[in-house]
Protein backbone atom coordinates (compact mmCIF):
# COMPACT_ATOMS: atom_id res chain seq x y z
CA UNK A 1 0.00 0.00 0.00
CA UNK A 2 2.75 2.48 0.85
CA UNK A 3 4.36 1.81 -2.59
CA UNK A 4 0.74 2.54 -4.43
CA UNK A 5 0.48 5.68 -2.17
CA UNK A 6 4.46 6.92 -2.93
CA UNK A 7 3.67 6.48 -7.18
CA UNK A 8 0.39 8.54 -6.68
CA UNK A 9 3.19 11.04 -5.36
CA UNK A 10 5.53 11.18 -7.11
CA UNK A 11 2.78 11.40 -10.16
CA UNK A 12 1.28 14.44 -8.56
CA UNK A 13 4.73 16.22 -7.82
CA UNK A 14 5.33 15.65 -11.80
CA UNK A 15 1.71 16.78 -12.61
CA UNK A 16 1.96 19.84 -10.32
CA UNK A 17 5.46 20.94 -11.66
CA UNK A 18 4.20 20.82 -15.02
CA UNK A 19 1.29 22.68 -14.31
CA UNK A 20 3.12 25.26 -12.75
CA UNK A 21 5.76 25.28 -15.53
CA UNK A 22 2.82 26.04 -17.81
CA UNK A 23 1.50 29.03 -15.57
CA UNK A 24 4.57 30.67 -15.46
CA UNK A 25 5.15 30.44 -19.38
CA UNK A 26 1.85 31.74 -20.08
CA UNK A 27 2.48 34.64 -17.43
CA UNK A 28 5.69 35.09 -19.18
CA UNK A 29 4.31 35.59 -22.65
CA UNK A 30 1.39 37.79 -21.46
CA UNK A 31 3.79 39.97 -19.32
CA UNK A 32 6.02 40.31 -22.58
CA UNK A 33 3.07 40.83 -25.01
CA UNK A 34 1.68 44.05 -21.70
CA UNK A 35 4.93 45.44 -22.14
CA UNK A 36 4.85 45.83 -25.71
CA UNK A 37 1.82 47.18 -25.85
CA UNK A 38 1.86 49.95 -23.11
CA UNK A 39 5.53 50.70 -24.96
CA UNK A 40 4.43 50.66 -28.23
CA UNK A 41 1.07 52.51 -28.03
CA UNK A 42 3.26 55.47 -25.85
CA UNK A 43 5.56 55.61 -28.43
CA UNK A 44 2.90 56.52 -30.88
CA UNK A 45 0.93 58.95 -28.94
CA UNK A 46 4.21 61.13 -28.46
CA UNK A 47 5.11 60.60 -32.13
CA UNK A 48 1.16 61.55 -33.05
CA UNK A 49 1.09 64.30 -30.58
CA UNK A 50 4.49 66.27 -31.69
CA UNK A 51 4.07 65.11 -35.18
CA UNK A 52 4.32 68.22 -37.96
CA UNK A 53 1.99 68.58 -40.11
CA UNK A 54 2.95 66.27 -42.73
CA UNK A 55 -0.47 64.14 -41.92
CA UNK A 56 -4.10 65.80 -41.96
CA UNK A 57 -5.39 66.23 -38.60
CA UNK A 58 -8.58 63.99 -38.76
CA UNK A 59 -6.20 61.20 -39.43
CA UNK A 60 -4.12 62.19 -37.01
CA UNK A 61 -7.00 62.00 -34.08
CA UNK A 62 -8.13 58.83 -35.33
CA UNK A 63 -4.59 57.49 -34.71
CA UNK A 64 -4.41 59.13 -31.49
CA UNK A 65 -7.66 57.27 -30.24
CA UNK A 66 -6.75 54.43 -31.65
CA UNK A 67 -3.45 54.70 -29.80
CA UNK A 68 -5.03 55.73 -26.43
CA UNK A 69 -7.77 52.42 -27.10
CA UNK A 70 -4.90 50.19 -27.31
CA UNK A 71 -2.83 51.60 -24.43
CA UNK A 72 -6.30 51.06 -21.93
CA UNK A 73 -6.23 47.39 -22.98
CA UNK A 74 -2.56 47.13 -21.98
CA UNK A 75 -2.93 48.73 -18.98
CA UNK A 76 -6.33 47.81 -17.58
CA UNK A 77 -6.73 44.49 -19.56
CA UNK A 78 -3.57 42.91 -20.26
CA UNK A 79 -1.19 43.80 -17.19
CA UNK A 80 -3.85 42.35 -14.53
CA UNK A 81 -3.95 39.26 -16.56
CA UNK A 82 0.10 38.59 -16.25
CA UNK A 83 -0.85 37.15 -12.31
CA UNK A 84 -3.81 35.94 -13.08
CA UNK A 85 -1.97 33.47 -15.32
CA UNK A 86 0.36 33.02 -13.36
CA UNK A 87 -1.70 32.23 -9.91
CA UNK A 88 -4.29 30.44 -12.62
CA UNK A 89 -7.23 32.99 -10.60
CA UNK A 90 -8.48 36.10 -10.88
CA UNK A 91 -7.09 38.25 -6.92
CA UNK A 92 -8.21 41.24 -7.73
CA UNK A 93 -12.00 41.11 -6.93
CA UNK A 94 -15.45 41.47 -8.84
CA UNK A 95 -14.94 44.94 -9.39
CA UNK A 96 -12.19 45.13 -11.14
CA UNK A 97 -13.37 42.10 -13.33
CA UNK A 98 -16.14 43.80 -14.00
CA UNK A 99 -13.86 47.07 -15.13
CA UNK A 100 -11.58 44.94 -16.88
CA UNK A 101 -14.17 43.28 -19.20
CA UNK A 102 -15.95 46.74 -20.16
CA UNK A 103 -12.56 48.11 -20.57
CA UNK A 104 -11.98 45.53 -22.54
CA UNK A 105 -15.32 45.38 -24.78
CA UNK A 106 -15.32 49.41 -25.45
CA UNK A 107 -11.52 49.78 -26.21
CA UNK A 108 -11.91 46.70 -28.70
CA UNK A 109 -14.94 48.21 -30.28
CA UNK A 110 -13.27 51.95 -30.00
CA UNK A 111 -9.95 50.39 -32.03
CA UNK A 112 -11.92 48.56 -34.65
CA UNK A 113 -14.18 51.95 -35.18
CA UNK A 114 -11.15 53.93 -35.51
CA UNK A 115 -9.49 51.58 -38.04
CA UNK A 116 -12.52 51.87 -40.14
CA UNK A 117 -12.55 55.58 -39.83
CA UNK A 118 -8.83 56.20 -40.73
CA UNK A 119 -9.48 54.22 -43.59
CA UNK A 120 -12.76 56.08 -44.63
CA UNK A 121 -11.50 59.11 -44.23
CA UNK A 122 -7.86 57.97 -45.95
CA UNK A 123 -9.52 56.76 -48.90
CA UNK A 124 -12.97 58.72 -49.05
CA UNK A 125 -11.06 61.42 -50.34
CA UNK A 126 -9.90 59.15 -53.47
CA UNK A 127 -13.67 58.51 -54.34
CA UNK A 128 -15.09 61.66 -53.67
CA UNK A 129 -12.27 63.33 -55.76
CA UNK A 130 -12.98 60.71 -58.67
CA UNK A 131 -16.76 60.91 -58.81
CA UNK A 132 -17.16 64.50 -58.92
CA UNK A 133 -14.80 64.59 -61.68
CA UNK A 134 -11.24 66.49 -60.48
CA UNK A 135 -10.16 68.83 -57.86
CA UNK A 136 -12.00 71.90 -58.72
CA UNK A 137 -15.45 70.31 -58.14
CA UNK A 138 -14.42 67.78 -55.38
CA UNK A 139 -12.63 70.60 -52.99
CA UNK A 140 -16.13 71.96 -51.55
CA UNK A 141 -17.38 68.43 -50.66
CA UNK A 142 -13.97 66.76 -49.37
CA UNK A 143 -12.21 69.73 -47.01
CA UNK A 144 -9.79 67.80 -44.65
CA UNK A 145 -6.90 69.60 -44.42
Amino acid sequence: MTEMSTAETANDTTSCGAEAFIAVFQASIIAVISAVIIVSNIVNLIVLVSASNAMSWPTRIFLINLSSSDLLVGLVVCAPAVLSAAKDTWRYGDVWCNVSGIAYCVSCTLSIWSIAMVGLQRYGREIFFRLQGGPRKSKPLVNCH
